[in-house]
């Protein structure tokens, strides 16, 4: 019982001194405090532009809020100053507001609202990220009909944007023939070509994995479809 409370008072010491912290502040030199009164300096540095009516400074402000800590973390904020620059036609307002949908953010989810924020920022800003956020809204019929035709077409403009998720989702849907015949030869070249940008495969999702997709692909293959394959990984790099 006397061990119980020990534990107890410890604990109970230890969350007030962690209260004082979060309410009073720590000392002056506080790592984490000096970093968040950095971030709030770059906040109100930003507001007298955004103020104004600057749809980058709008964006800005607005990511500043969305990817805050602590007290400098505001999604209602962000999503007043994404909507405020997505109006204008910012597209990378447009894509943020469409995510901050899909996810609930500060809002009801809504995958509605997200594809059609979505559908501008890929059609009329040419955004590769709206482009895979569209197509996997499609390719699961959420907000939007279940169409894997639609999805593909999406994959494969964010893929010739060379954006490694859109190469990767278009790989699987050709080796697997979803919506058009299989097709080894262009998904191995997709797949070469997410392999190459796999650090930015996984910022997005941790489970994609184009080596393993690869070497499975590459054991149903031809020697010829080998050599082609590469031949079109290679023409796709040389073009860029």
């Amino acid at each position: 019982m006397r061990t119980m409370l020990i534990l107890f008072t410890v604990a109970t010491l230890s969350l007030s001194a962690f209260a004082a912290w979060l309410f009073f502040g720590g000392p002056e030199d506080d790592p984490t405090r000096v970093k968040l009164a950095a971030y709030v300096a770059r906040i109100e540095a930003m507001k007298p532009r955004a103020e104004a009516g600057d749809a980058q400074a709008e964006y800005e402000l607005a990511r500043l809020y969305r990817l805050g800590q602590h007290e400098a973390k505001d999604l209602p904020a962000a999503y007043r100053w994404y909507s405020k620059a997505a109006e204008k036609g910012h597209v990378g307002a447009q894509y943020a507001l469409g995510t901050m949908y899909a996810k609930g953010e500060a809002v009801s989810q809504d995958y509605f609202r997200a594809a059609e924020w979505y559908r501008l920022a890929a059609s009329l800003g040419g955004s590769a990220d709206a482009q895979v956020a569209l197509g996997e809204l499609y390719f699961q019929g959420r907000g939007v009909p279940h169409d894997v035709a639609v999805a593909r077409d999406w994959y494969r403009k964010a893929a010739e944007r060379g954006h490694p998720v859109g190469q990767y989702r278009l790989a699987a849907m050709m080796q697997e023939g979803y919506a058009g015949p299989l097709d080894p030869v262009e998904a191995f070249k997709w797949l070469t070509l997410a392999a190459g940008q796999r650090e930015k495969l996984r910022v997005h999702d941790p489970g994609l994995d184009p080596e393993t997709a690869l070497n499975r692909l590459v054991k149903t293959m031809t020697q010829d479809q080998l050599a082609r394959g590469e031949a079109a990984a290679r023409n796709f790099q040389a073009r860029r």
